[in-house]
């Protein structure tokens, strides 16, 4: 069984494609730019343009997309390329499909989650057998706020804001498991180990580090605001082992 994993040069991808190796599986890692990983040769495609679709899907059994867009504004990769993906996988003979997406993107107002969630709807309205593995935040997001904002001086966090964090490795895992053994769900869920409040994961993060910096209410959009004040990212479903604490400590 062939499976190519598209945007396997990224965070998510990489993951995935390292977990579906260690398996023993014949995987591809996709990507613009052809890149290996883990040992597995990559194939080259733009999924935007359609470029190289075609051939970088030819034999393949089973895709996994992981792609995502360079800008939060830019929704090209999961408009125009999620219909130029699933034409080709169609063309191909594809017969499955693992869709990597984010929980509560059906009733966010954030842009890029209304996206995903139409990438989500072009997936399963074609003809393949769909997984969509919708995952909450991953460690690295909120890592990413703060670093941006103590360079700064300032590490912002969202006020309310609430999350379930989670392992990139064990959304990968998932991710695998459903390509290889699939549930039959159409949604699968997963977040990490505990609902931590944003500014708790602020101060984790200091502790951790030692960056400096005063901890602030960030100028997060009010759609922001609202979708992490909900609980749409929290999941019961799946629950990674790996928190915060321990990812950050795995990660020196």
């Amino acid at each position: 069984m062939r499976i190519v994993v598209i945007g396997g040069s990224g965070n998510a991808g990489s993951a995935i494609v390292r977990a579906l190796a260690r398996r023993g599986a014949d995987v591809a890692p996709m990507s613009r730019s052809g890149k290996a990983i883990a040992g597995a040769p990559g194939v080259q495609a733009d999924i935007v343009s359609g470029e190289g679709l075609d051939a970088a899907l030819e034999g393949a059994d089973v895709i996994v997309d992981s792609s995502n867009s360079r800008s939060p504004i830019d929704p090209k990769p999961f408009t125009i390329g999620a219909r130029n993906v699933v034409a080709a996988a169609e063309r191909a003979g594809v017969q499955r499909a693992v869709l990597l997406s984010i929980l509560g993107v059906e009733v966010s107002r954030l842009s890029y989650h209304r996206r995903k969630h139409e990438q989500e709807l072009t997936y399963l309205g074609s003809a393949l057998e769909v997984s969509v593995v919708r995952a909450a935040q991953f460690h690295e997001w909120s890592v990413d706020q703060f670093e941006a904002g103590s360079a700064l001086g300032a590490i912002p966090v969202v006020l309310g804001g609430r999350m379930q964090p989670v392992a990139v490795s064990e959304v990968a895992q998932l991710c695998a498991d459903e390509a290889l053994d699939p549930s039959g769900k159409r949604f699968v869920e997963i977040a990490g180990p505990q609902v931590r409040l944003s500014r708790d994961l602020a101060k984790a993060w200091q502790a951790a580090t030692g960056a400096r910096g005063l901890i602030v209410n960030g100028p997060f959009p009010p759609s922001m605001l609202d979708y992490l004040r909900s609980g749409a990212n929290f999941t019961e479903q799946h629950k990674g082992r790996i928190g915060f604490e321990e990812w950050l400590s795995r990660r020196r």
